[in-house]
């Protein structure tokens, strides 16, 4: 038995060392083919400390807690069951072999009998958790879809039996000492558990000395031969990472992108070319044949190849990544397979070109690109056939389908879970900036996002001059860097508004709490103003290198012309990008996010929450952690914190937080692209939040918002979230906490279940029946360009399809909902699938700038007639919130409505008739209202108005002049003047004589004067508008609207209460005359037609 033994082991163990040396060297041939990865070696005492930390502490397997601990018991066992293999080759010659010194010792035999028993226990556990979470079961949700499984088989039972071998052949010789005469050593204090397993097995009293040395030969045999046709399978499958990652995750982890030892994430590793950085410096340098990004698997780096080689296939990525998770192609997991598995099949021919030729299959192989596009249903990336057409499809026509490639959010969830350090946002981006730069081959919403990002300096295409009209009514001045402080050594923080802040309407209420509540604190600090451009992560993650690095020299130069050395931001793409990545070109700053200095302020108590009053009312809060705060960089308690010291709040977490927290879908360039397959990655975070029962969802960065504003909407429409529930950011809950005043618009409770049908008009999404001028539903033109807040102007095209700039004043506008453009302030959103409810007003870019054209013919779909009166009070509630900003104009203009009491502008909201659509400014006279019924006999004089350039010039045709019940210089515009309304049907609670009478006492309210005499000193013919008549001096001041009926003052007064809640400023709002009158009755104010030019012969009343 004993020479059996001898001559199987030896020959068993020559085979696998000669089969595992060649497999030992192929690897390394195909890891070297991978170009050269810099910094990858700095700091080595660094590196193997981390490297310790992760394997034998198992300190990121332990993020999964019980799967950590029995797979340690497997790690362990295997690591000490090495040198229990080796004792089996002594044994094979002395069976009552034991290693010197530590042979007999009783810590030692211990650990060895316990791990042992540990490990057998540990193996079958995970086992039964591979079986219970099968894909057979689970179908793709399980996080083994797509693993093969005979090689986990195959390593799974080959431990079990390893773990049990130790036990059997330690109980042998226990026996075996007892018979030898060996008795102090035979005793349980030696031998614990196997003494045990001895007795039951190999008991001495029935056999012989020899009988149990064979029986340890045995045991010893089995025990080599099975650690050696492990070892030979696995030389024969270079690609078994679930074997493999035994030998190869020491060295991953070691050369890992980070020398600190922190995961790769946070900053973009830089752009490479044959292991050079590449530089906006360098491009005109570069050969022609220099690689950007990575086009083909040998422009992975080595350590993007040892990555792929060391995949364990264990799933925690794709169980984690919000892509996987809403029914969209891309799994880390499997992209990384079909990387290592392309990689290994490729590698010979590319290591001998020679051996390609003639052979199609290996011509083709080496000819495959990595990205391509699949033939079939793309909703099949969000089924189990995914893996057929998505990755290494049968027609071998690519690697990588590209939407798994531009389905990335960048969140790095699955950087974060990898066990065994494995980069794949790196590889992903390193994928797209090949895409971008080289082969131009992106998805089209993507040009907008450049187009903004290269002409104005942020993705929406905004002008500059606008950056600072968040600071506009400010109870304190706002210091601009340049302007009123010469450098940033004059104030303690400089205050980085980022774009999102400056542009996006919620994220301005962002900003300006923040701003209050820095200067409550006493904490100096400065902005930029129009010297602030975009940081440039949309451009880096996009793949669009050279743009992010333009944007980023520029504001670098800013900062040292400036002196800036701390910065706060509100944005956490800003933060993450000005924090570790600037660095790279030449500037350290100190970055905070506003959460962690406010945390502190709190902390020392320079802000305090009131603890009595309206803010204190009971509410129960949830965070969301963006994941550049989180993941990127390990923020995870000051928001918290600061949540949880509000009065009356009670903080609930949702089960997906902190570093497994799940992304709300815009990051990685994402918020400027559609989301086309599968559910929508907001939704499920929003359904998460609203599962909690929380009555507010707090989040700290302006996408995040955006995002979960447009869940909750969503789920608000479809009855699954409480009205009332709404979406805010941490400093407006402690601005709103430190002043003593409620955050919401509605306490806990006040809402109802299901949101109103308007709840739906308040913000578009993609596919929404709502749809307006300004909403980007394809965005191969508009994309990112489309205006945030303000970003509408008259001279904007109101379809999709027109020229960029090439509309005019008197462009009719595409069909819309009348809602759209009377959407509160919180679903004005910036993002792609949102619409710009208010227009180019805040901007000051142009005369005109109001919020709409007063000539646009917004189009009323007949149904809106016949909509159910319970409605109309809802969607008007909306239209004093779309105008809630304040700063309405930024710049005089001839059309600025001048101001009035504070209840006039919502008493001409008040009635209006439910087939009559809202408009910003009043009407005009050259508005033409929608019919959505075949319209009434009517005379020719009264319909002529309406189109102006065939409008007649009869002095007796009552309906060719201006509305003769209002006062022109009232208003502060000369064509402030009420929009004609169509019959519609009245509902039961709407009268038409009170109505009637309102438009009659609306001209003549008090204070407005003699009536104005016409203008007898300007020649009409001579100007070539209108608007080159100059005001006459002396200007009569604008006049208040006359009183309202009680019933609309009341509701007046509600929608001004509620305005001020949300820090509104409705003064400069124009005044709406929505009601209907009876009929057209000249009030005795009106002017003189005149009855000395010939309309007919004119192209447009500004003709003349």
């Amino acid at each position: 038995m004993q020479a059996f033994a001898i001559v199987v082991s030896l020959v068993l163990t020559l085979v696998a060392v000669v089969l595992l040396v060649g497999a030992v060297r192929s690897m390394l041939g195909v890891i070297r083919t991978g170009q050269p990865a810099p910094g990858r070696a700095g700091h080595p005492g660094r590196r193997t400390a981390t490297m310790l930390k992760e394997t034998v502490l198992h300190t990121r397997m332990l993020q999964w807690t019980v799967v950590g601990v029995m797979h340690w018991f497997v790690f362990a066992a295997f690591i000490f069951l090495s040198f229990a293999v080796l004792s089996a080759y002594f044994q094979l010659f002395t069976p009552e072999f034991a290693w010197p010194v530590v042979g007999h010792w009783y810590p030692y035999e211990w650990f060895s009998e316990l791990i042992g028993a540990l490990s057998t226990i540990g193996i079958v556990y995970l086992i039964v958790y591979r079986q219970r979470n099968h894909p057979r079961s689970l179908g793709r949700d399980s996080r083994f879809f797509g693993s093969t499984f005979w090689q986990a088989y195959f390593v799974e039972i080959m431990a079990l039996l390893e773990g049990a071998a130790i036990l059997f052949i330690r109980g042998a010789e226990y026996n075996l000492a007892k018979v030898t005469g060996h008795a102090d050593e035979a005793t349980r204090g030696h031998f614990p558990l196997a003494s045990w397993f001895g007795d039951a097995l190999f008991p001495s009293s029935q056999g012989s000395e020899a009988t149990l040395q064979n029986i340890v030969y045995g045991i010893a045999v089995f025990k080599i031969a099975l650690a050696m046709v492990w070892l030979m399978v696995i030389a024969r499958n270079l690609t078994m990472g679930v074997a493999w990652h035994r030998f190869t995750a020491w060295f991953n982890i070691w050369f890992k992108r980070e020398d600190s030892g922190r995961t790769a994430l946070g900053a973009m590793k830089p752009l490479v070319s044959d292991g050079k950085v590449v530089t906006l410096d360098d491009v005109d340098d570069l050969d022609e044949d220099a690689k950007l990004g990575v086009g083909s698997i040998e422009d992975f780096s080595w350590k993007g190849i040892l990555d792929f080689t060391t995949c364990t296939e264990c799933g925690r990525c794709q169980s984690q990544c919000p892509a996987w998770n809403t029914e969209k192609p891309l799994s880390p997991k499997h992209l990384v397979l079909s990387l290592r598995d392309h990689a290994y099949a490729s590698a010979p021919y590319r290591q001998d070109p020679a051996a390609a030729e003639g052979d199609e299959a290996a011509t083709a192989l080496l000819e495959k690109p990595l990205i391509g596009h699949t033939d079939q249903d793309r909703s099949l990336g969000g089924t189990d056939e995914v893996l057929d057409w998505f990755y290494n499809p049968a027609d071998g026509g690519f690697v990588i389908d590209e939407d798994v490639l531009w389905s990335c959010t960048s969140c790095g969830a699955c950087v974060q879970q990898c066990p065994v350090d494995i980069e794949h946002v790196d590889h992903i981006m390193d994928m797209r900036r090949y895409q971008v730069l080289v082969e131009s081959n992106f998805p089209t919403e993507l040009n907008g996002l450049f187009k903004g990002l290269e002409n104005k300096g942020n993705p929406w295409n905004m002008p500059s001059s606008a950056r600072l009209d968040w600071a506009k009514d400010l109870p304190f001045e706002v210091k601009v860097v340049g302007d009123d402080i010469e450098t940033l050594d004059e104030v303690d923080w400089l205050f980085w508004v980022g774009c999102a802040g400056a542009y996006e309407d919620r994220a301005k209420k962002t900003t300006r709490a923040v701003a209050e509540l820095l200067d409550m604190a006493g904490v100096s600090f400065g902005v930029l103003g129009n010297g602030e451009t975009c940081n440039g992560d949309p451009a880096r993650r996009a793949g669009n290198e050279f743009v992010f690095q333009g944007l980023a020299q520029q504001n670098i130069e800013t900062f040292k012309e400036y002196k800036v050395k701390k910065v706060v931001s509100t944005c956490a793409h800003c933060f993450n990008t000005l924090k570790n990545e600037y660095k790279d070109f030449g500037i350290e700053l100190e970055v905070v996010h506003h959460t962690q200095l406010l945390n502190r302020l709190v902390r020392e108590g320079r802000l305090t929450p009131v603890s009595s009053g309206a803010g204190t009312h009971q509410r129960s809060i949830t965070y969301h952690d963006p994941c550049y705060i989180g993941r990127h960089n390990g923020v995870y308690s000051p928001p918290r914190e600061l949540l949880q010291v509000l009065p009356g709040a009670e903080y609930k977490e949702m089960p997906r937080n902190s570093e497994r927290s799940f992304c709300c879908g815009a990051g990685g360039a994402r918020m400027w692209m559609e989301e086309n397959l599968g559910s929508r990655i907001n939704r499920n975070r929003t359904d998460e939040a609203v599962a909690t029962g929380a009555d507010q969802i707090a989040v700290g960065c302006p996408f995040c918002r955006v995002m979960l504003s447009d869940g909750l909407t969503a789920a608000q429409a479809d009855g699954s979230a409480r009205e009332e529930v709404e979406v805010l950011d941490v400093a407006q809950m402690l601005l709103a906490s430190v002043k003593g005043e409620m955050a919401t618009k509605m306490a806990p409770g006040a809402g109802t279940t299901t949101a109103s049908s308007a709840a739906v008009a308040a913000e578009p999404s993609a596919g929404d029946v709502t749809v307006t001028p300004d909403t980007v539903t394809e965005t191969a033109d508009a994309g990112p360009a489309a205006k945030a807040s303000g970003g509408s102007s008259l001279f904007d095209t109101p379809t999709e399809s027109a020229p960029d700039d090439a509309s005019s004043l008197f462009d009719t506008p595409a069909p819309a909902e009348p809602e759209a453009e009377s959407a509160e302030p919180e679903a004005t959103a910036a993002e792609p699938e949102a619409t710009a409810a208010e227009p180019e007003a805040k901007s000051g870019g142009s005369l005109f700038d109001e919020g709409g054209s007063l000539f646009d013919t917004p189009a009323a779909p007949a149904d809106r007639a016949e909509q159910a009166p319970t409605d109309q009070p809802v969607a008007q509630d909306a239209a004093p919130e779309a105008k809630a900003e304040p700063d309405l104009g930024s710049g005089g203009s001839l059309f600025d409505v001048a101001p009035t009491e504070s209840a006039a502008a919502p008493e001409a909201k008040a009635k209006p008739e439910p087939a009559q659509p809202a408009v910003d400014l009043g009407g005009s006279l050259f508005d033409i209202p929608a019919q959505t019924e075949p319209p009434a006999e009517a005379p020719a004089a009264e319909a002529e108005p309406v189109a102006a350039p065939e409008a007649k010039s009869e002095p007796a045709a009552p309906a060719a002049e201006p509305e003769p019940a209002v006062d022109l210089h009232a208003g502060g515009s000369l064509f402030d003047i009420p929009a004609p309304v169509t019959d519609a049907p009245a509902s039961g609670e709407q009268a038409t004589e009170p109505a009637a009478e309102t438009v009659a006492e609306a001209p003549s309210a008090e204070g407005s004067g003699a009536a104005p005499a016409p203008r007898t000193d300007v020649d009409i013919d001579a100007a070539s508008s209108l608007f080159d008549i100059e005001a006459p001096e002396g200007a009569v001041a604008a006049a208040p609207a006359g009183p309202a009926p009680e019933d609309v003052a009341a509701e007046a007064t509600a929608e001004d209460d509620e305005d001020d809640a949300d820090d509104a400023d409705l003064t400069d709002a124009p005044t709406e005359a929505t009601t209907e009158p009876s009929a057209p009755e000249p009030s005795g104010e009106a002017h003189d037609p005149r009855t000395d030019v010939d309309i007919t012969e004119a192209k447009s009343l500004f003709d003349l």
